[in-house]
């Protein structure tokens, strides 16, 4: 068992009293950072103000259900990246055409769930092998320059792309991105354009003008969705736009995927 300290807070949504507190401790033995919140009004504002890293959210709640608190967190671009268990633990059947699609990772829908398989899935989506919390799940692969300087997505987007198979190297800003490709020659880049210092486009430009990374794919992973800015990334040699906004961390992996080969 690995209790050491982990970065990861995760908020569980969930009434019944017994049942949460068992999943948090589970998770407090392996070093996560739990917090309960037993009703759906108070659950919502508790994501807003601590920005956990992964939501576990019954469907049957006080003041608003599950299904609500869906809704309203796919609606926020801030928020709809942070992943969600959907809980269905007190036999209440699942109603799938109140789930917006993609809002949710992880069904667990056992009416007695077993918080160590529980800990087995939180393990999976931050690339934790169960055995080993310290080291990823997978190893090794296609190489990454990602340029992101939002902590949140930093976070959950690099445990994702780590547990997908890539050798990720994370800089947080323009300057870090090109003193890594000094000496990096990676698979990709993925680049947010909005970034401290250098912006997007001007990375694209000078990578794209230097001879040996030239045939570098790059993909664009922003919040800029106006045709303006497609059309300006294209023009400067982007292989791919991704709004972040518009799309489910499985669907970037895949598009990253699809760039390295």
């Amino acid at each position: 068992m690995d209790s050491t300290p982990k970065k990861e807070k995760i908020l569980i949504i969930e009434a019944n009293a017994e049942f949460a507190a068992r999943v948090s401790d589970e998770l407090k033995k392996h070093g996560y950072s739990p917090t309960i919140i037993s009703d759906g009004a108070i659950g919502l504002k508790a994501i807003y103000d601590s920005m956990p890293h992964l939501i576990l959210v019954d469907i049957v709640l006080p003041s608003m259900t599950g299904y609500e608190i869906l809704e309203k967190k796919s609606a926020e671009p801030l928020l709809a990246k942070i992943p969600v268990f959907l809980l269905s633990t007190q036999g209440v059947p699942l109603n799938m055409r109140l789930v917006p699609q993609g809002a949710v990772k992880e069904f667990i829908l056992d009416l007695h769930a077993d918080p160590h398989e529980i800990l087995k899935k939180v393990n999976a989506c931050f690339g934790y092998a169960t055995n080993d919390l310290d080291m990823p799940a997978v190893k090794g692969g296609k190489k990454i320059v990602w340029v992101e300087d939002d902590k949140l997505i930093g976070t959950i987007l690099a445990k994702k792309l780590i547990a997908s198979g890539f050798d990720l190297f994370h800089a947080k800003n323009g300057d870090e991105a090109l003193e890594a490709l000094k000496t990096t020659m990676p698979d990709a880049i993925v680049l947010d354009l909005l970034i401290p210092g250098l912006n997007g486009f001007d990375i694209l430009q000078r990578v794209k003008a230097t001879p040996a990374l030239a045939k570098v794919p790059v993909m664009i992973l922003s919040n800029l969705n106006k045709q303006s800015d497609i059309d300006r990334a294209k023009a400067l040699g982007a292989n791919k736009f991704v709004v972040k906004a518009a799309a489910s961390l499985d669907q970037i992996v895949a598009e990253i995927h699809a760039i390295c080969k």
